[in-house]
C-alpha cells in the first residue's frame, strides 16, 4: 500500500488527496472534451486550459494545507474549474442541455450534502437519468462511459473540497467562541485584579497614614529624652563620668531611634507621593566641600574616608537636600558594611551626556549576587541580619532610589562577594521634573524604576 508521505509533491494527507481528486477530475473533463468533438483538433485555446489547470495544480501543491483550504483559495479554484469547464463542454458542440443540467446538479448535490454517502448515491441518480437520457444511442461508447466517470469525479473532488471548507469554517467558529470565552474570562479577571488593586491602594494609603501618624507620635518623646539627657549632662554639678556615660548612651539611643523614625516617615511621604522638589542652583564643588564636613555613623577602627572630586565640577540644577541625603545614605551603608579598609567618594562631571556623576565605593565583604536585586526593597536586609552596631532596618537604599526617581537620576550598583562594593549615581544637569508633576505622577502609583545592576 503507497503511504500518502510518499507522493512527490503532493504532500500526503487531506493535501495529498485534494491535489489527486483534482487531477482526476480534470483528466476526466479533458477525456470527455477530446471524445465528444466532432473533429479530431483540439482548439488551441481548449489546449491552453488543460494545461492551465494542471499546471495550477502544481502551483497548489506548495501551498500549506491551513492556506490550501482557506475560502481565499478554494473559492477561486472552484469558480474558475468549473467556469472553464463548463465553456470547454458547451465548445464542443456535441453535449446537449440535459447534459449541462445534470452536471450542475451533481454541484449542487456537491455543495449541499452532508455527508459522502449523500453525495455518491445522488451522483448514481444522475448517471441512471443520464442513461436513460441517451437510451436511444450506444451506453458503453466511450464519450458516455466517460460522462459517468466525469460525474463522479466532479463529486468526489467538490464534495471533498466543499467538506474540507465547511470543517475549516467550524474550526474557525470553534476557534471564534473560544476567543470570545478567553476575552470573557480576561475581563473577568482583569476587574478582579482591579478591584484588588483598588483595595491595596486604600490598604496601603491607610498603612501610610498610621506610620506617618505613630512616626509623629514617636518623634515628639524622643525629643523629650534627648533634651533632657542634654540638660541633665549641661548642669553646674557635673554628673559623675559613669552617669555621664548612660547620658551620652540615652543621647545616642534616642538619636538613632530619631532617625529610623524619620526615615519611616520619609518613606511613607515618597510612597504617599507627598514630597515636594525644591529645585535650585547647587554648586557641586561647595556642595562637596560640605558633605565632607558632616557626621558619619560610627565606623570600624582604621577604616578612613577618601575623597576624589573632579576639579571641573559645574553648577546643578536639583533639590540639594535630596541630593545630601542620597549621597549621605551611600556613604552610611558603605561605613557600616567595611570593617576593614576604606571608603572613597569620588565626583565626576559627564559633559558629552549634560550629567555628573557621584560614585560611592568601599572594601566591604561585597554583596552577593543573588541580593543584588532586592538591595533596593524597604526594609530588606542582606542575609536578614544586622552586620553593624549601627544597626538599621533596611530602609536607606529605599529611600535613595525613591529620591533619584524625583531627582530625575538613576543608580546602577556593581558588586562581588568578599570585593566590596561600588554606587554610581547619574543626575542630569537641570532636573525637568516639577513638584506638581512629581505630585501627580506618585499620586497614580507608576511603577519604580529598577536599578541597573551588573554583577
Amino acid at each position: 500500500m503507497i503511504e500518502t508521505g510518499s507522493w512527490r509533491h503532493l504532500g500526503g494527507g487531506r493535501k495529498g488527496l485534494f491535489l489527486i481528486l483534482r487531477y482526476v477530475f480534470i483528466i476526466a473533463a479533458s477525456y470527455l472534451l477530446l471524445f465528444h468533438r466532432t473533429d479530431a483538433v483540439v482548439p488551441p485555446i481548449c489546449a491552453f486550459m488543460i494545461a492551465a489547470a494542471l499546471t495550477s495544480n502544481i502551483f497548489l501543491s506548495f501551498l500549506a494545507p491551513q492556506n490550501l483550504f482557506a475560502w481565499y483559495v478554494e473559492a477561486p479554484v472552484l469558480i474558475g474549474d468549473t467556469l472553464w469547464v463548463s465553456w470547454a463542454l458547451h465548445a464542443s458542440g456535441a453535449i446537449g442541455q440535459e447534459f449541462f443540467l445534470l452536471y450542475f446538479f451533481v454541484l449542487f448535490l456537491a455543495a449541499t450534502g452532508e455527508s459522502l454517502l449523500m453525495v455518491v448515491l445522488g451522483t448514481t441518480a444522475v448517471t441512471i437519468a443520464n442513461v436513460y437520457l441517451i437510451a436511444d444511442q450506444s451506453v458503453f461508447a466511450a464519450a458516455y462511459l466517460l460522462r459517468i466517470v466525469f460525474f463522479f469525479s466532479v463529486a468526489m473532488f467538490y464534495g471533498y473540497v466543499l467538506s474540507q471548507i465547511r470543517k475549516e469554517r467550524q474550526r474557525a467558529d470553534r476557534g471564534f467562541a473560544w476567543a470570545r470565552e478567553l476575552e470573557a474570562k480576561v475581563e473577568e479577571r482583569t476587574e478582579a485584579i482591579r478591584r484588588l488593586y483598588d483595595e491595596s491602594l486604600v490598604a496601603n494609603r491607610l498603612k501610610s497614614e498610621f506610620v506617618a501618624n505613630m512616626s509623629h507620635e514617636l518623634r515628639t518623646p524622643l525629643h523629650i529624652i534627648m533634651g533632657y539627657a542634654e540638660m541633665l549632662i549641661g548642669l553646674e554639678e557635673a554628673p559623675a563620668d559613669d552617669e555621664r556615660l548612660m547620658l551620652r548612651r540615652i543621647q545616642d539611643a534616642a538619636g538613632n531611634l530619631l532617625q529610623l523614625v524619620n526615615s519611616v516617615l520619609d518613606l511613607g511621604k515618597l510612597d504617599a507621593g507627598r514630597v515636594p522638589v525644591a529645585n535650585q542652583a547647587v554648586s557641586l564643588t561647595q556642595f562637596a566641600t560640605q558633605l565632607q564636613r558632616r557626621d558619619r555613623v560610627p565606623r570600624a577602627p582604621g577604616v578612613r574616608i577618601e575623597w576624589d572630586l573632579a576639579p571641573d565640577l559645574p553648577s546643578i540644577e536639583t533639590d540639594p537636600t535630596k541630593l545630601a541625603s542620597v549621597v549621605d545614605n551611600l556613604i552610611n551603608n558603605a561605613l557600616k558594611f567595611t570593617p576593614a579598609g576604606s571608603v572613597t567618594v569620588r565626583a565626576r562631571n559627564r559633559p558629552a551626556e549634560r550629567e555628573v556623576e557621584f560614585q560611592v565605593q568601599d572594601t566591604g565583604r561585597g554583596i552577593d549576587e543573588r541580593d543584588l536585586s532586592r538591595i533596593f526593597e524597604p526594609f530588606y536586609q542582606v542575609n536578614g541580619a544586622v552586620v553593624h552596631p549601627c544597626g538599621g532596618v533596611g530602609l536607606g537604599l529605599a529611600i535613595v532610589q525613591r529620591y533619584l526617581t524625583l531627582l530625575g537620576g538613576h543608580i546602577d550598583v556593581r558588586s562581588r562577594l568578599g570585593e566590596g562594593a561600588t554606587f554610581t549615581v547619574r543626575l542630569p544637569y537641570r532636573n525637568e521634573r516639577s513638584a506638581a508633576a512629581d505630585v501627580a505622577s506618585h499620586a497614580t502609583r507608576p511603577e519604580p524604576r529598577h536599578p541597573q545592576i551588573a554583577a
